[in-house]
């Protein structure tokens, strides 16, 4: 899994993500709010440490501007205030939860969990939907009017992707991030490349589900009209 740092204490962004790596997620450090919020909007992240007192954007506007842009990232904000109105402030805003400075790693990191599991988009059978398509993640069946097709690797992960993103349009760079990584030496026509491969699949099952190429911005999976 993937968490965004946007934290500008160097020593302390560090200290966490060196503490996510160890629990075996991956994390970017942002150490300014303009920068941060560009991050987040690229929508690849699975939780996002947001700090309130940033330099060039604080963590409340990005807040804003992230939930404006129906960026529905979990987040955890991180304050070195204690008064109740700021975290009040952050919970009506649509934060999931925050955490006071100074904390300790583990209480963080349980924190993390918490969240994430109170946010997974998986039902406990492991089933995503959307109109008449369902995916089984547990068995990597694509289900539609009856009929059913596997799949698995990468056109599981793009299509899990468009399904928790639908109608949602996703850039080339932010699925190749999230399939292949970071350090990836992916190129853009891999996605198209499996794309391809989900849209016919999703013609042999006669669904009403399409995998749309936005024309220089990226991928959407929306619903054909009647």
């Amino acid at each position: 899994m993937k968490i965004l740092i946007i934290e500008d204490e160097y020593s302390l962004a560090d200290a966490i993500a060196e503490t996510l790596q160890k629990e075996s997620y991956t994390a970017k450090i942002v150490t300014n709010g303009e920068d941060g919020e560009d991050e987040a909007l690229t929508g690849i992240y699975d939780l996002i440490l947001l700090d309130v007192m940033l330099p060039k954007k604080d963590g409340f506007e990005i807040l804003r501007n992230l939930k404006n842009e129906k960026i529905n990232t979990p987040i955890i904000m991180i304050t070195a205030k204690s008064e109740m109105s700021d975290k009040l402030k952050g919970l009506e805003n649509g934060i999931d939860d925050y955490i006071t400075k100074p904390f300790h790693m583990r209480e963080l990191m349980a924190r993390i969990k918490i969240v994430l599991r109170r946010n997974s988009n998986i039902e406990d059978d492991n089933i995503l939907e959307y109109s008449d398509l369902k995916l089984d993640l547990s068995t990597g069946k694509m289900i539609s009017n009856g009929s059913e097709i596997s799949i698995n690797g990468k056109e599981l992960e793009l299509l899990e992707i468009l399904l928790l993103n639908k109608n949602q349009i996703i850039s080339k760079e932010a699925l190749i991030n999230k399939i292949w990584g970071y350090d990836s030496n992916a190129e853009y026509n891999y996605v198209e490349v499996y794309a391809s491969f989900l849209r016919k699949k999703l013609k042999l099952l006669k669904s009403k589900v399409k995998i749309k190429a936005v024309r220089g911005m990226g991928y959407k999976m929306e619903e054909e009209d009647d």
